[in-house]
C-alpha cells in the first residue's frame, strides 16, 4: 500500500495561537505597562459597580470588593430620580450629533477636495476656535442665546454645543477625506457621477470609521458636560444626567448604594455604545478606510 507524503495542513488556529503566545513574551515588559494601565483604568469602575449593590452598612465593611447578598435596591430608588435627566440627555445629545456629523462632514469634504481663494486661511481661522479655553465662549454664548430668547430650551444646548464640536469635526473630516485615493473620484466623474454623487456613494461609505470616531467623541462631550446646561437651563426639570446624578447625591447623601446605582446607570448608554463601536472607533483615530 503505497504512502502519501502529502502532510496534513496545519490548524491555522493552532499558528495563530503560538504566535501570540511568541507575542506576548517577547513584548513582556510592554504588555505589563499595558496590564498596570489598563488595572487603573478599570478599577474605579468596578468599584462603582460594586459599591452600587451594597447597602450602608456593606459599604462601611467592605468598599473595594464585593459583599453578599447584593441589593439591587438601589437602583429602584436612584431611576425614578434621574430617568427624566437621562431622557433629557439623550433629547439634547441626539441633534448635537447628528448637525455635528452632517456640518462636520460637508466642510471637511470641501476643504478636501475643493480648491479654492483663502480656503487654508479660512481653515486655519476656524480652528483657532480649538485652540481657544471652552470657558472662554460661555460668555458670548450666554449673551446670544438670550438676545435670541432661547434661554432654558433645547436649541440652548444643541447648537452651542454643535457650533463648539464642529470645528474639531471638520478637522478630522477633512483630513480623512484626504486620505480617500484621488483615483476613485476621477474614475466615478468618468462614469457620469456629479459632485453630489460622489458625496455620497464614495465618501461617505468610505468615512464610517471617522463618523464613528467624531460621534463618540461629540456624545462624551454633550453628556459629560456641566458648566454650560448650569448656565443656559434653569428648570430642574430640563437638566441632564451630569447634573441630575449630583442632584440625586446631594439629597442622598448617606444612600451610598443608590448613589452608585445612579453613576452606574448613567455611564451604561456610553459603555454599550462605545463596546459595539470600539472598532470604528479606532479605524477613525488612526485613519484607514477599511472596515
Amino acid at each position: 500500500m503505497l504512502k502519501s507524503n502529502v502532510r496534513p495542513a496545519r490548524d491555522p488556529y493552532a499558528i495563530t495561537f503560538s504566535h501570540r503566545l511568541r507575542l506576548i513574551f517577547r513584548d513582556w515588559h510592554l504588555n505589563l505597562v499595558l496590564g498596570i494601565l489598563a488595572i487603573i483604568t478599570y478599577v474605579p469602575l468596578v468599584v462603582v459597580l460594586f459599591n452600587s449593590f451594597k447597602d450602608t452598612r456593606q459599604f462601611f465593611t467592605q468598599f473595594w470588593l464585593p459583599q453578599w447578598p447584593l441589593h439591587l435596591d438601589g437602583y429602584s430608588r436612584a431611576w425614578p430620580s434621574i430617568s427624566e435627566n437621562l431622557i433629557n440627555t439623550v433629547i439634547y445629545t441626539a441633534p448635537t450629533v447628528v448637525i455635528t456629523l452632517i456640518v462636520s462632514a460637508l466642510t471637511g469634504y470641501a476643504f478636501a477636495r475643493y480648491r479654492f481663494p483663502g480656503r487654508e486661511i479660512l481653515f486655519f481661522l476656524i480652528l483657532l476656535i480649538i485652540m481657544l479655553p471652552g470657558i472662554l465662549l460661555v460668555i458670548p454664548m450666554f449673551t446670544q442665546i438670550v438676545s435670541w430668547n432661547w434661554q432654558n430650551s433645547v436649541q440652548s444646548i444643541v447648537l452651542p454645543y454643535s457650533a463648539v464640536q464642529v470645528p474639531l469635526g471638520m478637522f478630522l473630516m477633512r483630513t480623512f477625506f484626504e486620505t480617500l485615493p484621488a483615483n476613485y473620484f476621477e474614475a466615478a466623474r468618468i462614469d457620469g457621477a456629479n459632485e453630489l454623487q460622489l458625496f455620497n456613494r464614495i465618501a461617505l461609505p468610505l468615512a464610517l470609521p471617522a463618523f464613528a470616531t467624531l460621534a463618540i467623541v461629540t456624545l462624551l462631550f454633550s453628556w459629560n458636560d456641566i458648566i454650560w446646561p448650569l448656565i443656559a437651563l434653569f428648570d430642574n426639570h430640563k437638566y441632564p444626567i451630569s447634573i441630575g446624578v449630583l442632584a440625586f447625591n446631594t439629597t442622598t447623601s448617606t444612600d451610598y448604594g443608590a448613589t452608585f446605582a445612579a453613576y452606574v446607570m448613567a455611564s451604561l448608554p456610553l459603555l454599550l455604545l462605545f463596546s459595539f463601536t470600539a472598532r470604528r472607533f479606532m479605524a477613525g483615530l488612526s485613519g484607514g478606510i477599511s472596515l
